[in-house]
């Protein structure tokens, strides 16, 4: 071997081995990133665990607070992982300082209100033992002896429960603080969004179950006011925007807002009604929490198919447009379309899937007497329940309309471009899977109904 062959090899092995060190590292950094991302998601599952079985307003306070800085620390290490995959400087630029003051302004604001109500609460009671919170306002607004009533909720008591529904409002992803929960879905993978989005408001709906519907008897009204007003808001703001959305993930974002109001409207049907003690009839109306619960569920399972969905059809990495790729759909994979239009379907309250029964649950709690009528020692059905589930049925008739548009573009119109589907058939089967379940549970109400029955709410 001569000089020249001899600088060539040497050249040409110190550049492989230049390379094989950048892929190690590479693959060492992938797996700590993928360790770290398990953690963070470990942590925001476990916080809601830990809130609900919780006894103080402290170790609420401090679950609630570990669940938005995780929260808050998954997206931005997905997302600057997602930068780090781009070798654009300026998509790099653009991608660490995309919506990073919006979220953190959002999160400082969401930890001072809820710490604020909880110490007003405090202050009602003299405690911080939701026990002694739930047992001294039980006895001081629901005695057994009318002599002993203390006469309206405290302002003290209204306060603390406006700050707590200020402070959830985001991670429940209800108008107006929804722009965090949509710049989650919109910036982050459908899987891991679904997977936060679902965490953070697993954690809103614990605080406020843990705190103010359990801890809290005899503000019922201010409760009841407060679910009405941020549900319809929501139910209305998830309609309109839904009439302009263009992409599967932007849909998905507008129908977790309108969901969530309509899980706020199940709660405030259910407030002023009295629980029945014979659970026995299968046909028996649910509670408004069970049936809160029931909306959260559909919703969740829905919205988690239709990113499924998106992601398995993800394009040159860009959201996939209803009215350019999804047109034609029908005609070249039938499969898929149908699961999209189950969706679509269930999500409008269209009979007989689930949605559907979710909304006459509803209904026939508002129709239920709770209040008493004026002209009579009678009680009535509430105006303001039966005014928020009749803007609730105009935003569903919105919602309606809109699928029927996607619906038409993938059944009756020729395809503008046709997807190459990958050969990993595991997606699929999980997004059957889902659908099979959403057609189960509409046709099978009565079985629904026996296990509404038996929750424990």
């Amino acid at each position: 071997m001569d000089v020249t062959e001899s600088v060539h090899f040497n050249a040409c092995y110190d550049g492989k081995s230049q390379l094989t060190e950048a892929n190690l590292s590479r693959s060492k950094d992938a797996k700590g990133t993928t360790v770290q991302l398990a953690g963070l998601i470990l942590i925001c599952a476990a916080c809601p665990v830990i809130s609900a079985m919780a006894g103080s307003l402290e170790t609420v306070l401090l679950a609630y607070t570990a669940s938005i800085l995780s929260t808050s620390s998954l997206v931005r290490e997905r997302r600057a992982q997602a930068v780090c995959a781009s070798n654009s400087h300026q998509s790099r630029i653009s991608g660490i300082t995309e919506h990073p003051s919006t979220r953190q302004t959002t999160d400082i604001f969401s930890f001072l209100c809820v710490a604020t109500g909880m110490a007003f609460l405090g202050s009602l009671v003299g405690s911080s033992s939701l026990e002694v919170i739930r047992q001294t306002l039980l006895e001081s607004y629901r005695a057994e002896r009318v002599d002993l009533l203390v006469g309206e909720g405290s302002i003290l008591g209204v306060t603390a429960i406006v700050f707590l529904f200020a402070g959830v409002a985001a991670s429940f992803g209800l108008f107006p603080l929804h722009s965090t929960v949509q710049n989650t879905f919109n910036s982050v993978p459908g899987g891991l969004a679904v997977i936060t989005t679902v965490l953070q408001r697993v954690q809103a709906v614990v605080v406020l179950w843990r705190v103010v519907l359990s801890s809290m008897p005899g503000f019922e009204s201010t409760i009841q006011l407060l679910c009405i007003a941020l549900g319809v808001s929501s139910c209305i703001a998830g309609a309109i925007l839904i009439r302009r959305s263009e992409s599967v993930r932007g849909l998905a974002s507008n129908l977790w807002l309108t969901w969530g109001g309509i899980a706020l409207i199940s709660v405030a049907t259910g407030l002023a009604v009295e629980t029945p003690t014979d659970h026995q009839p299968a046909w028996q109306l649910p509670t408004g929490l069970a049936t809160a619960a029931f909306a959260l569920s559909i919703s969740t399972v829905a919205v988690g198919m239709l990113l499924g969905i998106e992601r398995w059809l993800f394009k040159n990495k860009r959201p996939i447009d209803f009215a350019e790729e999804l047109t034609g759909l029908g005609q070249h994979e039938k499969l898929l379309a149908l699961a999209v239009a189950c969706v679509l379907l269930t999500m409008s309250a269209i009979p007989p899937l689930p949605g559907f029964w979710c909304a006459a649950f509803i209904v026939g709690n508002a129709f239920q007497p709770g209040v008493e009528s004026s002209s009579g020692a009678t009680l009535v059905p509430g105006k303001s329940v039966l005014t928020a589930v009749v803007l609730l049925l105009i935003s569903l008739s919105a919602l309606s309309a809109q699928s029927v548009h996607f619906l038409s573009l993938m059944f009756h119109r020729e395809p503008i471009r046709r997807f190459k589907l990958p050969d990993n058939t595991f997606p699929v089967t999980i997004i059957l899977v889902g659908t099979s379940l959403l057609v189960w549970v509409g046709m099978n109400a009565g079985t629904v109904l026996t296990w509404l029955h038996e929750l424990p709410l």
